[in-house]
């Protein structure tokens, strides 16, 4: 699998060794409303029994000449991010013609329940690697973020604080 960060979204790519064409994932990593984690909090997101902390660290080579024997913590990465809903793209506040991380001021508040995140984990080959995307994920994020400084105000202001003087 391959992933290429473009404007506002991580694509997935199948690449295989046999063919020249490569195949698009269909699912989307949108990075508005997104969070990215590394080291033991994404080791934590893992399934019970994928991840024990005192298993030993395995050396690895792979075909480019690369040797590690890091962590596994140390390679993996989280990224918590809202599904798009398949309904219409006016929920996620974009136009039809707006560029990527665009965002239309009547649009909704998303829920920030438990339920409307998803999670996927990614496992890098070594810990600089594993930094780098975290770096070029944790910019792009911010970039949206700033493009949508209204939307941003909005999901601030939509739980109001709770008034403990009665």
């Amino acid at each position: 699998m391959q992933l290429f960060l473009v404007p506002g979204r991580l694509i997935e790519f199948k690449v295989s060794p046999t063919s020249i064409l490569h195949q698009r994932n269909p699912k989307e990593i949108g990075l508005l409303d997104a969070y990215v984690c590394s080291g033991y909090f994404a080791a934590l997101a893992l399934r019970p029994g994928e991840y024990s902390p005192e298993s030993p660290n395995l050396p690895r080579r792979y075909h480019d000449g690369l040797e590690t024997d890091e962590r596994d913590e140390d390679e993996l990465f989280v990224i918590w991010y809202r599904k798009k809903s398949s309904a219409s793209a006016a929920s996620w506040g974009q136009r039809p013609n707006a560029p990527a991380g665009g965002f239309q001021p009547a649009a909704p508040v998303p829920r920030l329940s438990k339920g409307s995140h998803k999670l996927v984990v990614f496992r890098t080959r070594n810990k600089v690697e594993r930094d780098a995307w975290c770096w070029a994920l944790g910019c792009e994020i911010e970039r949206v973020v700033r493009n949508n400084k209204d939307r941003e105000q909005r999901v601030r202001e939509a739980g109001g604080l709770v008034d403990l003087s009665d």
